[in-house]
């Protein structure tokens, strides 16, 4: 029987349906048995253990190196998620393998999750109700949306979303992205001037490069600034994020993603900053449509590669 691994750190627990639509089509499913990303070393050995021909990939590191030993058997890469960043798409390329992904299916979801963060950095929402269940009834002043000056780095469909939803609540927008978009209700700025001008800084671009370093976190001109990232952890320099925290450059910052996951890094020492297990996706209406959309793109895949 032909085999799929699937990577992501969770797969089908609310669509159990796709695991037999599978099965139906004659595929031996293997899961991550770690439940976390997996290191190479993890996914390396997955692969020569159980030489798979599909992949339902998650956000682990597929290198050529990876993809030349499983050359020989694996045809499908699905990508679980919108980005496919961390695949050598090019080495794919090189030996016939077919890359997906599922662009679109998530954008609602990880905008709603970076307004909940927005909102719990300026009203201190974790802060105060820690304090309560420490018996300590002392109210810390926040501060509204409204008004704000939001810039947001990578300006696709969901930094779009999440413009639009901060203009709701009557925050001014302004985004910097490489390819400027034409809309009436926002302003495509330098980074620079972004970095200046901004009470919340949200994250949404693509890439691996780090886009807040240390350069940019010095930058920051007004007090108090809100960092969110929902997009991808290698675009902060975390040691220079740490540093800034702490020296007050940078008054909250609120993350979903991480350089290494699970994260367990000093971050997790501080009281001004909010700090999620990677749930962007994990929205039950858009997991299930990501999942059931990957396990479809896999299928296909599969019939061009004629090897179902």
């Amino acid at each position: 029987m032909k085999t799929v691994l699937i990577t992501t750190s969770s797969f089908a627990e609310n669509s159990p349906e796709l695991l037999e639509i599978m099965a139906a089509n004659g595929l031996r499913i293997v899961n991550n048995p770690y439940r976390r990303q997996l290191s190479e070393s993890e996914f390396d050995q997955l692969l020569k253990k159980h030489k798979p021909i599909g992949l339902l990939a998650g956000t682990e590191k597929i290198s050529r190196a990876h993809l030349e030993q499983a050359s020989e058997h694996l045809c499908v890469i699905s990508r679980v998620g919108v980005g496919w960043d961390n695949v050598d798409r090019k080495a794919a390329e090189d030996m016939g393998i077919l890359i997906y992904r599922t662009p679109g299916v998530l954008t609602e979801a990880v905008a709603e999750l970076t307004i909940g963060l927005i909102l719990s950095g300026l009203r201190f929402i974790p802060d105060q109700d820690w304090m309560v269940r420490q018996g300590r009834w002392r109210k810390k002043m926040g501060g509204l949306l409204q008004g704000r000056e939001v810039g947001i780095i990578g300006f696709g469909a969901i930094g779009q979303r999440v413009g639009e939803l901060v203009k709701a609540f009557g925050a001014s927008v302004f985004y910097y992205d490489l390819c400027p978009t034409n809309v009436s209700w926002a302003t495509a700025v330098p980074l620079h001037d972004l970095l200046k001008t901004a009470d919340v800084i949200s994250i949404h671009a693509g890439g691996n490069e780090v886009i807040m370093g240390a350069a940019e976190f010095q930058s920051i001109k007004k007090q108090n600034v809100i960092l969110v990232n929902t997009a991808r952890g290698s675009l902060i320099d975390e040691e220079a994020l740490y540093q800034c925290l702490c020296n007050g450059r940078l008054g909250y910052a609120c993350l979903d993603v991480f350089n290494h996951e699970p994260y367990d890094g000093p971050l997790c020492r501080l009281k001004n900053v909010v700090l999620t297990p990677h749930i962007g996706s994990y929205a039950l209406e858009a997991r299930r449509l990501m999942e059931r959309c990957a396990v479809e793109n896999l299928l296909a895949g599969l019939e061009k590669a004629r090897a179902l």
